[in-house]
């Protein structure tokens, strides 16, 4: 059984089937690379990522603009399953970029796990880290004893902060893993895109529930309410939960992969090709110029589509 880190309830289990073999990336776009990377680094204490790749020349057509160059940083949290890729495309996105609500779908966040929320909560105000919880403090779930609070990063992005006990396999240090969390537009049919097209095994509740925890959490009105799904990456440990709220105002998040903010993640599947038909026959939107596969590298072969929410999925086969 496992506990979602906001709800704070147990997981279910249901059975799928491995059309994802693996994870690369959990990604979100920047406007300026360089301070979101150093904002990582003081908040959390993660190493510096090493120095920015070469220009790929399949970019353009990977994300469907033309003449845009990516310059990637990748930030490793002890104890997580999974990359956090931070992306930067150039001063033209900069402007264009909006901040969505927490309860936007198509939203994500980054969920960092420590055993001690105190330190990096001073580093957070410190930072100037604007943060979503109403009070402005760790929020205590009664339920697991679990402290929790949800900030914005400097390019709008959440991040939420949970303090949690210790595993025996966990790292030494305060940073003990990370995981991933998507707001979504429609529990059912998330379920339904995410088991019939990449195979995730995913469950959890199917009723909508509040708290008081939870409304000074997330800032949500009187009214508000929530359900959740969970998952692990198929062919990973990474586990990735899925939010969907009602009784409160939602704007579908939909933003090109470049503007800052704009979250994404990296999935290795098997058989691209017959994966995209299946996905183009159902109506799945395809981002990436002409719906082909860039040819990232002479062994990688990838293509932006969106889930049912707006959210960007980058699919790549490796041969």
């Amino acid at each position: 059984m496992r506990a979602y880190p906001i709800l704070g309830v147990a997981l279910l289990s249901s059975a799928g089937f491995a059309q994802t073999i693996g994870m690369n990336n959990w990604i979100h776009a920047t406007a300026d690379l360089d301070k979101t990377v150093q904002f990582y680094v003081d908040v959390f204490g993660v190493d510096k990522p090493a120095p920015p790749r070469p220009p790929n020349p399949a970019v353009p057509g990977l994300l469907n603009v033309p003449g845009v160059v990516l310059h990637v940083a990748i930030l490793r949290f002890p104890g997580s399953a999974f990359g956090f890729e931070l992306t930067y495309f150039g001063d033209a996105f900069g402007p264009k970029a909006s901040r969505p609500r927490p309860t936007d779908p198509g939203a994500a966040s980054l969920i960092v796990f420590v055993r001690d929320i105190d330190p990096v909560f001073a580093a957070l105000k410190k930072a100037g880290a604007p943060f979503v919880t109403r009070s402005g403090a760790p929020v205590k779930n009664a339920e697991n004893g679990h402290r929790n609070v949800i900030v914005r990063d400097p390019d709008g992005y959440f991040v939420l902060v949970e303090q949690v006990p210790p595993r025996a396999e966990s790292p030494a240090g305060n940073l003990i893993g990370a995981s991933m969390q998507l707001m979504v537009s429609d529990t059912q049919s998330t379920m339904n895109w995410y088991h019939d097209f990449l195979g995730f095994d995913l469950a959890g509740t199917t009723e909508f529930s509040s708290s008081p925890r939870l409304l000074d959490l997330v800032n949500l009105p009187a009214g508000a309410e929530i359900r959740g799904l969970s998952t692990t990456v198929p062919g990973t440990k990474a586990r990735m939960y899925f939010y969907e709220f009602k009784g409160v105002e939602r704007t579908p998040f939909r933003h090109r992969v470049p503007d800052p903010g704009t979250p994404a993640i990296a999935l290795r599947v098997t058989d691209l090709d017959g994966l995209l038909a299946r996905m183009k026959a159902a109506g799945t939107p395809v981002i990436s110029a002409g719906g082909v596969p860039a040819q990232f590298s002479p062994t990688i072969r990838n293509i932006f589509v969106e889930d049912p929410s707006g959210f960007k999925i980058e699919l790549y086969e490796q041969k």
